[in-house]
């Protein structure tokens, strides 16, 4: 099983997500960044496909910010992502409106992460 956020499962997420056939339907680029206490990561969406990749995103729409207990109660069920947000256990700055843009595409690489997320070791 891959630890959460470990080179391994980064590379699990990116062979799932590029794989799932999903890129954008307007041709533009579209980069998510999530910074999970001191780990960096981004997934980015265009014309030929998707991809996650360690480091920062070049030029991403939207940062995404939160701590590891954060960011596992989200991906076990146990908390939402607006909740989170509206907590304040998630900070974002960017384009809100590309989220809102962009949101089905986001929806269906949550999907795409579920047979990773079933086999990730969450613990530290």
């Amino acid at each position: 099983m891959p630890k959460y956020l470990s080179e391994e499962w980064l590379l699990e997420a990116d062979v799932a997500l590029r794989a799932s056939g999903l890129c954008t339907s307007d041709g533009v680029r579209f980069a998510v960044e999530q910074q999970v206490g001191e780990v960096v990561f981004h997934m980015v969406f265009d014309e030929d496909g998707a991809s996650v990749c360690a480091g920062p995103a070049i030029d991403p729409a939207v940062v995404f910010r939160q701590n590891r207990d954060t960011a596992v109660a989200i991906a076990l069920g146990e908390l939402s992502a607006e909740e989170a947000v509206l907590n304040g256990e998630i900070t974002f700055e960017g384009d809100p409106m590309a989220l809102l843009y962009h949101r089905r595409l986001l929806t269906r690489a949550e999907d795409v992460f579920a047979d990773v997320r079933s086999r990730t070791d969450w613990n530290l």
